[in-house]
Parts: structure tokens; C-alpha cells; sequence
């Protein structure tokens, strides 16, 4: 924590620097500052048209100039240590304030978190299809906190929301192809092109890596067991049909096949695995969303969103783990479709920033798992699970600015949600269970915004909420509904923007309440589990984030977050007792620290220095089983050739060549060794020429 505190004194003196009696808010507003590009940039993930200093949440903003360099990888591995954002398990799960997005315990299929993307929500296929993809990026917002008021369900823990680039006027491309170590090789291309007069404008990005892995199966002799390889192509339209109105169509499709993410060694760190059927996770995704803006008069406008998603993914692993024939292979086929319309009537005057919402999705999931579970010999095991979810709300959200220095934000939202759910299930007997629920709830919110200058101080209150839902007992097939699950957040915010200096603060807590908990009624034995509201917990701690500009030549940048989880009245049905246990995968301290040197207009130095405290990996809070401190150095070094218009970029993931064990799966009681282990050192290059 030395660093991070060195790091904060310093931000300290560079803002007592700053902050010079010159600057006042018509010069900041006169200029075309990098603050001002900011604010632009924030009206995106808020659906009132808030500025940043408007906004009392906490929200990252990551632009594509100084985040898609090579060190970054294209994963949401790149967000991990962010104030409070934590990436776990095998990097397509994170936590947010220490909540995870699947789940406290247990994964319930509707997440406390949700990542949307150019419109279109992301179901948990369709990431791992590929769709948090950096190419083309324009930027990244990450927003901590309860955001079910606009958002709705999925966002009680907060969102992160990724802008690729719009279609635009100009006609541009870039083209890449970069190589890297364990067999990792990249290439891509964008162009940009205008017809009919400008009045079309399409882009189109394509991006496919290969990735060898650094795990190998002894077993069966492959060396591309933990392989990455990922194909995506993503088109964009925009029709203007006037100066004001335009419609806009993104199209995606992607796939990805992977492999295994965790090593069985004695030694994790030797990256073998002694399995006799190799891990293959094949995930598809197609994904559309059509965006209709119209202006309707000078204070009004109304914006229509429709987007689709659909996934499929087939997973063939080794159902008992080891290098004998024993359980032979686990068999898995997942398929999703997600739709939604969304229409959003914004009015804004001078003292007014409003928008009046309309919402409704439909969302299946449908899973089917078949294997042999060893009890102690093999019992065959089929289990197939369908779930259906409509979504209907109507919210409004509201800033009325009182004068220059006084606003205030309030909104609500009601939302009407039906749930079904059907499984078939054969563990010895054939079994069918089903089950239906619905209910209505209100989610208000209320802010408190005190501008002076270039600085703003916000409080509000928000209520964050997860839907309630049927879950079914795969062992005795019983059912059972649960309540949805609420959280009462109250949030202090402090922000800052002038033309070298950025700074924000939050200090927040949340009490938790009617909390959903996966529960276990037999020991060893997973499968005799239930959904139920069963716990309340609380969650405090703040956020610090600055970044200063010392001169064209050197840019610091620095986080810091704090988190405290704890279960309050958590009782389990064998006698265990929760209470005061910290919520798994939850690191109290994340951070980091980047910076930036640029000698000249050609060369750009990055290098960042990210920090996780422990966490543990279960609501028991195991030792054992608890992630280490962990940190890791990146560091990138770019040339711009700009005769030719090439960039030259190298880059060292985990300069240091850490080792973590980052979770531990292994079954004492199966007799099996599970490590999830985080990427060993890691060279690359990278070529981009640009037109």
C-alpha cells in the first residue's frame, strides 16, 4: 500500500498546484480543454444527459487514446484494479465495490452487474462469445453502484458500458497485425467510408487472435489446452436524414473457442493438467441494435433503441478430472436470446435536463447438461433447465437546476418483471419441476448537486434491486420461489475538471437487505442446494481517482478504492454461521498507478503499476482458499512513423513474472486439484498502419 499512498500525496501537491487563482470557470469553459471532452464523453452512460460534474456517481471514464495500447489486454482483464473492480476466477466474471456480478454465492443466471455494449445488453454468453472486444474502441464508463433506477435490473452492484467508434464523415482505415508469446498472434482492419453525399455513413471492424495458452494436458499430449482464439466482425450504419435526425444500425458477430484456465500441478506453476479428455468451449454470438434519434423541437428529442442478442455455446471437459477413464466426458450445450425496446423522450432547457423511459425485454436461457457423477461409481446425470423473463418499466429521471450552483436530481422507476422456469431432470429417476414468478417493484432515487466552478459535491440516494425468481433443488427436485432482493445506497461525491487536472472522490455505503444466498443441505454434495433469501449484509468505502497533466511530456494517473463487506445475519442449514464473513471475491484495497512519458511527438512510454489486497473465495471465508495479495506491472513502448503513417508498439505483461494462485477449486472429497492461476509473463508487437 506504500505506492498507493505515495501516490496519493502526490496527487494532493499537484492539485495545490493546480489550482491557481488564474483559473476560473469561463477560462476552463473558453478553452478546448481535455476536461470539456470529458463531460462530452459522460452523456453517453447517462440517459438524463448529465455532465460529469452534474453526475453524483462514480464513474471511470477510459478513452481509446491512452487505453488500447499493447499492454492492455482485450478482455475485462484490462479493467482488473480499477478503484474497486476486481476481475475474478477465469476473467469473464468481476466484482464492482466487492459485489460480484453472477453472484454473492452461487450463480443465479441474473446478475448484480450488467456490461452493455454499443446498445445491446450482454448476457453472460455473449461475453464469453468475444463481445468486450477493444478494437475500434472509442471508450469505456464504468458506473459503481446501484443503477437499477435507469438501468433497471442487472445493475445493483453498478454497469460498465464500452462505445466502440460511430460510423463518421471521414474516410479512414487501420489495419494491424501483432505477435506475442505462447503462440499469440492478432490481426485486424477498420474502414470508414461515406455515400449518397455523407448522408450514409458505414464502418466496418474485423479482428481475429489466436492464442496458444500457457497450459498444457500431459495427458493427452496438447499444448494448445488452454488456447484463446477469438473471430469478431462488426459493422455499423448510419443514416442521416437530416441535420438533426439520423438512424444508426450495429451489427456484430463473433466466436471464440477456448480451452481450460486452471493447472493441476503439485507445483500450479509447472501449468500442467492430467486430464484424458481435453476442455473445449465453442461460443457463438450474433447481436444487432438499431438506434432512432429525432429531434423534435428545440427542447425536446425522443430516441428509440431496439437491439438482439443471441448466443449458443457447446463445452466438452473431463467430468471426473483426472488421467483415468473413470466419469468419461461432461457434456454441456447453453443457448440465450435477449430482445429489448427502449424509448427515451429527453426534454432540456436551461434549468431542466429530463428523460421520461420506456422498457421491455424478453430474455431465455436454456441449459443442458449431461455427465456421470462418481457416487461412488458412475450415475448418469441429465439435467435441462429453460427460463423465461419479461421485463416491462416506465422511469423517469430529472435534474432541475435551482441556479448556477444548485440542482437537484430525482427519479423513479417502476418495474414489472414475470419469471417461468422449467428442468428435467434424470439422477436416477426422471424427475420434472417448474415454477412461475412475478411481482412489481419501485426504485427511487434522489441527488444533491453543489457546483462552484470548476469543482462539484454531490449526495444521493439510491435503491438498487434484483429481481426475485424460482429455484429448483437438482437433488430432490423440490421448488421454491425467492423474494427479489433490494439495497439502500447513500453516496457522498466530489469532482474536479480543469485542463490539467481531473480528480473524483466517493464515499458510499449500502445496506443489503432480504439477500439471496445459494444455500448447501448436505456436505460435499452440490447438487442438494437452494436460492432462498436467506442473509442481510452492508458495504462501505470510498473511491479516489486523479489524473494531472504535469506538462505535453509526462501524464500521472492514479486510482485507489476501499471496500468493506460483511455479511450481517447469515446463517446456513448446517449449522454454519456467516455473520461478520466477508462477502468472496471481494479485495478490500484495489488500485493503480499509470504513467505516461512522451518525449517527443513520436515516442509514448506507458507503464502501470496495479495492486489487489486478499480476498477470499468462499462465504465461509476459508484461509486455505484465500487469493493472495497480488500486483503487477505492465509496461508498453509505442513509435509512430508518421512519414508512413505506422505505429510500431512492444509491450511486457507482468513485467515481474508474478505467481498467483488467484482461486482454488480442488475437491478434497473428489480427490481432484483445481487451480486458477493468473498469466505468467507475457512479450508482444504490434504493427498499425493507418489511411
Amino acid at each position: 500500500m506504500r505506492i498507493f499512498i505515495a501516490a496519493l500525496f502526490t496527487m494532493q501537491a499537484c492539485l495545490a498546484q493546480a489550482q491557481t487563482p488564474q483559473t476560473t470557470p469561463e477560462t476552463t469553459e473558453s478553452k478546448p480543454t481535455e476536461s470539456y471532452q470529458l463531460q462530452k464523453v459522460e452523456i453517453l452512460g447517462n440517459k438524463e444527459d448529465k455532465s460529469y460534474l452534474e453526475s453524483t456517481e462514480s464513474i471511470s471514464v477510459l478513452q481509446a487514446e491512452t487505453y488500447d495500447k499493447g499492454v492492455k489486454t482485450d478482455s475485462i482483464k484490462a479493467l482488473n484494479a480499477l478503484p474497486n473492480v476486481q476481475v475474478t476466477k477465469n476473467d469473464n466474471t468481476f466484482s464492482i465495490r466487492g459485489i460480484n456480478n453472477i453472484g454473492v454465492t452461487g450463480y443465479q443466471k441474473d446478475n448484480l452487474a450488467s456490461i452493455m455494449v454499443d446498445d445491446v445488453f450482454q448476457t453472460d454468453l455473449a461475453i464469453s462469445a468475444g463481445a468486450f472486444d477493444f478494437w475500434d474502441l472509442d471508450h469505456v464508463e464504468i458506473y459503481r453502484g446501484a443503477q437499477s433506477t435507469t438501468q433497471g435490473v442487472n445493475s445493483l452492484a453498478g454497469n460498465i458500458l464500452l462505445f466502440h467508434r460511430k460510423a463518421s464523415e471521414q474516410t479512414e482505415g487501420a489495419a494491424k497485425a501483432g505477435v506475442g508469446t505462447y503462440g499469440y498472434k492478432e490481426i485486424g482492419a477498420v474502414t470508414n467510408n461515406t455515400m449518397l453525399d455523407k448522408k450514409i455513413l458505414t464502418r466496418v471492424a474485423v479482428n481475429v487472435e489466436r492464442y496458444d495458452g500457457f497450459i498444457d494436458n500431459v495427458t493427452t499430449g496438447n499444448d494448445r489446452w488452454g488456447r484463446q482464439d477469438k473471430n469478431y466482425i462488426s459493422g455499423d450504419m448510419i443514416y442521416k436524414i437530416n441535420a438533426f435526425d439520423e438512424i444508426r444500425w450495429n451489427l456484430k458477430v463473433m466466436q471464440t473457442e477456448n480451452g481450460g484456465t486452471y493447472s493441476q500441478s503439485t507445483n500450479p506453476f509447472d501449468y500442467h493438467v492430467y486430464e484424458d479428455v481435453d476442455n473445449r468451449t465453442l461460443t457463438n454470438n450474433q447481436q444487432t441494435s438499431l438506434r432512432y434519434t429525432q429531434k423534435i423541437n428545440e427542447n425536446s428529442s425522443n430516441e428509440t433503441i431496439l437491439a438482439y442478442s443471441q448466443s449458443d455455446q457447446d463445452a466438452t471437459a473431463d467430468a471426473d478430472g483426472t488421467s483415468s477413464n473413470t466419469a468419461g466426458v461432461r457434456y454441456e450445450d447453453h443457448t440465450d436470446n435477449y430482445l429489448s425496446v427502449e424509448n427515451l423522450y429527453k426534454y432540456q432547457s436551461e434549468k431542466i435536463k429530463n428523460v421520461l423511459g420506456l422498457h421491455f425485454h424478453d430474455y431465455t436461457i436454456k441449459d443442458d447438461y449431461n455427465f456421470n457423477v462418481l457416487a461412488p461409481g458412475p450415475v448418469p446425470v441429465r439435467q435441462k433447465t429453460e427460463k423465461y423473463q419479461d421485463t416491462y418499466a416506465i422511469f423517469d429521471s430529472m435534474l432541475y437546476k435551482f441556479n448556477e450552483s444548485h440542482a437537484m436530481n430525482l427519479g423513479l422507476r417502476y418495474e414489472y418483471m414475470k419469471n417461468k422456469f422449467d428442468s428435467y431432470i434424470v439422477y436416477g429417476t426422471t424427475r420434472t419441476a417448474n415454477g412461475n414468478e412475478e411481482g412489481g417493484i419501485l426504485l427511487p432515487k434522489i441527488g444533491y448537486v453543489f457546483s462552484h466552478g470548476i469543482s462539484s459535491y454531490g449526495v444521493s440516494y439510491t435503491q438498487g434491486y434484483r429481481t426475485g425468481g424460482v429455484s429448483v433443488n437438482r437433488w430432490t427436485s423440490n421448488v421454491s420461489q425467492y423474494d427479489p432482493e433490494t439495497t439502500h445506497n447513500f453516496e457522498l461525491s466530489y469532482k474536479c475538471v480543469q485542463d490539467q487536472l481531473k480528480v473524483a472522490a466517493n464515499v458510499f455505503y449500502t445496506h443489503w437487505v432480504d439477500q439471496q444466498v445459494l444455500i448447501q443441505y448436505a456436505a460435499n454434495n452440490p447438487y442438494n442446494s437452494a436460492t432462498v433469501n436467506a442473509a442481510s449484509s452492508e458495504v462501505y468505502g470510498a473511491e479516489l481517482e486523479a489524473q494531472y497533466t504535469i506538462n505535453p511530456q509526462n501524464l500521472l494517473g492514479m486510482g485507489v478504492g476501499y471496500n468493506h463487506t460483511k455479511f450481517i445475519d447469515f446463517k446456513g442449514p448446517l449449522n454454519q454461521n456467516y455473520d461478520g464473513n466477508e462477502f468472496p471475491f471481494a479485495s478490500p484495497w484495489t488500485g493503480s498507478v499509470n504513467y505516461v512519458f512522451k518525449p517527443t511527438d513520436n515516442w509514448a512510454w506507458d507503464t502501470t503499476l496495479r495492486y489487489l489486497a486478499q480476498s477470499y473465495s468462499d462465504a465461509a471465508n476459508t484461509s486455505a482458499k484465500r487469493a493472495p495479495e497480488q500486483f503487477y506491472l505492465d509496461t508498453s513502448l509505442a513509435y509512430l512513423i508518421a512519414p508512413i503513417s505506422l505505429n510500431v508498439e512492444t509491450y511486457i505483461r507482468n513485467v515481474l513474472d508474478q505467481k498467483y494462485v488467484t482461486y482454488d477449486a480442488s475437491n478434497a472429497f473428489y480427490g481432484t486439484k483445481v487451480y486458477q492461476v493468473n498469466s505468467p509473463r507475457e512479450f508482444g508487437a504490434r504493427v498499425t498502419y493507418f489511411w
